[in-house]
Protein backbone atom coordinates (compact mmCIF):
# COMPACT_ATOMS: atom_id res chain seq x y z
CA UNK A 1 0.00 0.00 0.00
CA UNK A 2 2.80 2.44 0.92
CA UNK A 3 4.63 1.62 -2.33
CA UNK A 4 1.45 2.29 -4.32
CA UNK A 5 1.06 5.67 -2.64
CA UNK A 6 4.68 6.56 -3.39
CA UNK A 7 4.28 5.71 -7.07
CA UNK A 8 1.03 7.68 -7.24
CA UNK A 9 2.73 10.73 -5.74
CA UNK A 10 5.43 10.50 -8.37
CA UNK A 11 2.94 10.39 -11.23
CA UNK A 12 0.93 13.32 -9.85
CA UNK A 13 4.09 15.43 -9.97
CA UNK A 14 3.51 15.94 -13.72
CA UNK A 15 5.89 15.49 -16.68
CA UNK A 16 8.91 14.91 -14.53
CA UNK A 17 11.53 12.40 -13.62
CA UNK A 18 11.43 10.03 -10.66
CA UNK A 19 15.06 9.72 -9.61
CA UNK A 20 14.51 7.45 -6.57
CA UNK A 21 15.93 3.96 -6.29
CA UNK A 22 12.68 2.57 -7.68
CA UNK A 23 11.63 2.67 -11.34
CA UNK A 24 12.92 5.58 -13.38
CA UNK A 25 9.76 7.15 -14.80
CA UNK A 26 9.66 9.63 -17.67
CA UNK A 27 6.14 10.90 -18.22
CA UNK A 28 4.97 13.61 -20.60
CA UNK A 29 5.21 14.64 -24.24
CA UNK A 30 8.22 15.85 -26.24
CA UNK A 31 10.73 14.95 -23.52
CA UNK A 32 14.37 15.25 -24.66
CA UNK A 33 16.70 13.87 -22.02
CA UNK A 34 19.89 11.97 -21.45
CA UNK A 35 19.61 9.75 -18.36
CA UNK A 36 21.71 7.24 -16.43
CA UNK A 37 19.59 4.10 -16.02
CA UNK A 38 22.24 1.73 -14.62
CA UNK A 39 20.48 -1.20 -12.92
CA UNK A 40 17.10 0.56 -13.07
CA UNK A 41 13.72 -0.26 -14.54
CA UNK A 42 12.67 2.51 -16.95
CA UNK A 43 9.08 3.46 -17.82
CA UNK A 44 8.43 5.98 -20.62
CA UNK A 45 4.91 7.30 -21.20
CA UNK A 46 3.96 9.96 -23.72
CA UNK A 47 4.32 11.09 -27.31
CA UNK A 48 7.25 12.46 -29.36
CA UNK A 49 9.87 11.61 -26.72
CA UNK A 50 13.57 11.43 -27.63
CA UNK A 51 15.69 9.82 -24.93
CA UNK A 52 19.27 8.66 -24.51
CA UNK A 53 19.51 6.02 -21.75
CA UNK A 54 22.98 5.06 -20.59
CA UNK A 55 24.56 2.71 -18.06
CA UNK A 56 22.61 -0.51 -18.69
CA UNK A 57 18.85 -0.40 -18.06
CA UNK A 58 17.49 -3.51 -16.31
CA UNK A 59 14.19 -3.17 -18.16
CA UNK A 60 12.50 -0.69 -20.48
CA UNK A 61 8.78 -0.11 -21.05
CA UNK A 62 7.73 2.45 -23.67
CA UNK A 63 4.07 3.40 -24.12
CA UNK A 64 3.11 6.11 -26.60
CA UNK A 65 4.01 7.05 -30.13
CA UNK A 66 6.41 8.85 -32.44
CA UNK A 67 9.25 8.35 -29.97
CA UNK A 68 12.97 7.71 -30.52
CA UNK A 69 14.97 5.86 -27.86
CA UNK A 70 18.70 5.13 -27.78
CA UNK A 71 19.35 2.75 -24.87
CA UNK A 72 22.23 0.87 -23.32
CA UNK A 73 20.69 -2.32 -21.92
CA UNK A 74 21.87 -4.81 -19.31
CA UNK A 75 22.18 -8.48 -20.40
CA UNK A 76 18.76 -10.13 -20.41
CA UNK A 77 16.90 -6.83 -20.11
CA UNK A 78 13.13 -6.95 -20.61
CA UNK A 79 11.86 -4.48 -23.22
CA UNK A 80 8.23 -3.70 -24.07
CA UNK A 81 7.27 -1.26 -26.85
CA UNK A 82 3.56 -0.40 -27.16
CA UNK A 83 2.39 2.28 -29.57
CA UNK A 84 2.87 3.52 -33.12
CA UNK A 85 6.06 4.79 -34.78
CA UNK A 86 8.55 3.91 -32.06
CA UNK A 87 12.22 3.64 -33.00
CA UNK A 88 14.52 1.83 -30.56
CA UNK A 89 18.27 1.57 -31.06
CA UNK A 90 19.97 -0.46 -28.35
CA UNK A 91 23.41 -1.66 -27.33
CA UNK A 92 24.10 -4.37 -24.77
CA UNK A 93 26.53 -3.57 -21.97
CA UNK A 94 28.41 -6.66 -20.81
CA UNK A 95 28.21 -10.30 -21.82
CA UNK A 96 25.18 -12.49 -21.23
CA UNK A 97 21.78 -13.21 -22.73
CA UNK A 98 20.37 -10.76 -25.27
CA UNK A 99 17.50 -8.49 -24.23
CA UNK A 100 13.97 -9.84 -24.63
CA UNK A 101 12.03 -7.36 -26.76
CA UNK A 102 8.24 -7.43 -27.21
CA UNK A 103 6.39 -5.02 -29.53
CA UNK A 104 2.73 -4.12 -29.97
CA UNK A 105 1.88 -1.45 -32.54
CA UNK A 106 2.50 -0.15 -36.04
CA UNK A 107 5.72 1.26 -37.42
CA UNK A 108 7.94 -0.02 -34.60
CA UNK A 109 11.61 -0.39 -35.55
CA UNK A 110 14.28 -2.06 -33.43
CA UNK A 111 17.99 -2.04 -34.27
CA UNK A 112 21.06 -3.11 -32.36
CA UNK A 113 24.05 -0.76 -32.43
CA UNK A 114 27.63 -1.32 -31.32
CA UNK A 115 28.44 -0.56 -27.70
CA UNK A 116 31.70 1.18 -26.91
CA UNK A 117 34.77 -0.97 -26.14
CA UNK A 118 34.85 -2.28 -22.53
CA UNK A 119 36.52 0.16 -20.17
CA UNK A 120 36.49 3.05 -22.65
CA UNK A 121 35.61 6.31 -20.97
CA UNK A 122 33.55 8.85 -22.80
CA UNK A 123 35.46 11.93 -23.94
CA UNK A 124 32.31 14.00 -23.42
CA UNK A 125 31.44 15.42 -20.01
CA UNK A 126 27.67 15.75 -19.80
CA UNK A 127 25.19 17.26 -17.36
CA UNK A 128 21.56 18.35 -17.30
CA UNK A 129 20.79 22.07 -16.93
CA UNK A 130 17.53 24.07 -16.95
CA UNK A 131 18.33 25.14 -20.54
CA UNK A 132 19.16 21.68 -21.85
CA UNK A 133 22.04 19.22 -21.96
CA UNK A 134 25.48 20.78 -21.35
CA UNK A 135 28.54 19.07 -22.84
CA UNK A 136 32.28 19.67 -22.52
CA UNK A 137 35.11 18.36 -24.69
CA UNK A 138 38.78 18.86 -23.89
CA UNK A 139 40.51 21.23 -26.29
CA UNK A 140 43.63 19.07 -26.07
CA UNK A 141 41.67 16.18 -27.59
CA UNK A 142 40.29 18.38 -30.38
CA UNK A 143 43.23 20.59 -31.35
CA UNK A 144 47.00 20.76 -31.26
CA UNK A 145 48.49 23.60 -29.21
CA UNK A 146 47.71 26.99 -30.77
CA UNK A 147 45.92 25.43 -33.77
CA UNK A 148 42.33 25.61 -34.99
CA UNK A 149 42.46 22.52 -37.24
CA UNK A 150 40.78 19.46 -35.74
CA UNK A 151 43.05 16.54 -34.87
CA UNK A 152 42.25 13.03 -36.09
CA UNK A 153 41.59 11.97 -32.49
CA UNK A 154 38.77 14.53 -32.29
CA UNK A 155 36.40 12.35 -34.31
CA UNK A 156 35.58 10.01 -31.43
CA UNK A 157 34.40 12.67 -29.02
CA UNK A 158 32.64 14.73 -31.68
CA UNK A 159 30.85 11.59 -32.90
CA UNK A 160 29.34 11.29 -29.39
CA UNK A 161 28.11 14.87 -29.63
CA UNK A 162 26.67 14.23 -33.11
CA UNK A 163 24.81 11.15 -31.85
CA UNK A 164 23.29 13.15 -29.00
CA UNK A 165 22.13 15.81 -31.47
CA UNK A 166 20.45 13.18 -33.65
CA UNK A 167 18.87 11.52 -30.60
CA UNK A 168 17.77 14.50 -28.53
CA UNK A 169 16.83 16.80 -31.46
CA UNK A 170 17.55 20.07 -29.58
CA UNK A 171 15.84 23.29 -30.61
CA UNK A 172 19.20 25.06 -30.87
CA UNK A 173 22.88 24.46 -30.13
CA UNK A 174 25.36 26.84 -28.54
CA UNK A 175 29.06 26.07 -29.17
CA UNK A 176 31.56 28.03 -27.06
CA UNK A 177 35.35 27.87 -27.34
CA UNK A 178 37.60 28.50 -24.32
CA UNK A 179 41.38 28.75 -23.84
CA UNK A 180 43.83 28.94 -20.98
CA UNK A 181 45.45 32.22 -20.00
CA UNK A 182 48.78 31.64 -21.75
CA UNK A 183 49.47 34.28 -24.41
CA UNK A 184 47.68 37.42 -25.55
CA UNK A 185 44.07 37.82 -24.42
CA UNK A 186 42.78 39.06 -27.80
CA UNK A 187 44.59 36.28 -29.68
CA UNK A 188 43.14 33.68 -27.30
CA UNK A 189 39.63 35.01 -27.88
CA UNK A 190 40.12 34.81 -31.66
CA UNK A 191 41.58 31.29 -31.38
CA UNK A 192 38.66 30.07 -29.27
CA UNK A 193 36.18 31.41 -31.83
CA UNK A 194 38.00 29.77 -34.75
CA UNK A 195 38.02 26.47 -32.86
CA UNK A 196 34.30 26.68 -32.11
CA UNK A 197 33.62 27.32 -35.82
CA UNK A 198 35.74 24.32 -36.80
CA UNK A 199 33.65 22.14 -34.49
CA UNK A 200 30.46 23.61 -35.95
CA UNK A 201 31.53 22.73 -39.50
CA UNK A 202 32.42 19.16 -38.49
CA UNK A 203 29.05 18.61 -36.81
CA UNK A 204 27.07 20.13 -39.69
CA UNK A 205 28.78 17.79 -42.14
CA UNK A 206 28.24 14.65 -40.02
CA UNK A 207 24.80 15.30 -38.53
CA UNK A 208 23.25 16.55 -41.78
CA UNK A 209 21.23 19.66 -42.48
CA UNK A 210 17.91 17.92 -41.80
CA UNK A 211 18.79 17.09 -38.18
CA UNK A 212 21.04 20.04 -37.34
CA UNK A 213 19.21 22.91 -35.60
CA UNK A 214 20.23 26.55 -35.48
CA UNK A 215 23.75 27.03 -34.10
CA UNK A 216 25.20 29.95 -32.12
CA UNK A 217 29.02 30.04 -32.01
CA UNK A 218 31.05 32.03 -29.47
CA UNK A 219 34.69 32.41 -28.54
CA UNK A 220 35.33 33.50 -24.94
CA UNK A 221 39.06 32.96 -24.82
CA UNK A 222 40.46 32.90 -21.29
CA UNK A 223 37.54 34.83 -19.71
CA UNK A 224 35.74 31.87 -18.07
CA UNK A 225 38.26 29.48 -16.52
CA UNK A 226 37.01 26.38 -14.71
CA UNK A 227 40.36 25.74 -12.99
CA UNK A 228 43.56 27.56 -12.06
CA UNK A 229 45.88 28.66 -14.84
CA UNK A 230 48.89 28.23 -12.52
CA UNK A 231 49.29 24.49 -13.21
CA UNK A 232 49.42 22.44 -16.42
CA UNK A 233 46.50 20.33 -15.22
CA UNK A 234 44.40 23.43 -14.62
CA UNK A 235 45.32 24.96 -17.97
CA UNK A 236 44.38 21.71 -19.71
CA UNK A 237 40.93 21.84 -18.11
CA UNK A 238 40.46 25.43 -19.26
CA UNK A 239 41.27 24.55 -22.88
CA UNK A 240 37.86 23.20 -23.92
CA UNK A 241 34.86 23.49 -26.21
CA UNK A 242 31.49 23.63 -24.48
CA UNK A 243 28.06 22.87 -25.92
CA UNK A 244 24.50 23.43 -24.79
CA UNK A 245 21.83 21.39 -26.59
CA UNK A 246 18.89 23.66 -25.86
CA UNK A 247 15.40 22.27 -25.41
Amino acid sequence: MLRALAVAATLLAGPALAQSMGPLIVEGDAQSRSLDCAGRDVVVRGERNRLNLTGGCRSLEVTGGTSEILAELAPGARVSLRGDTIALRWAQLGSGPAPRIATDGQGISVAQVQAGPPGRESQVQRRETPRGVALNLSGDVLFASGADRLRGEAAEGLAEVAELIRTLRPQAIRIVGHTDAVGDEALNRDLSLRRARAVQRWLEERVGSGAMPAVVVEGRGEAEPVATNDTEEGRARNRRVAFVLER
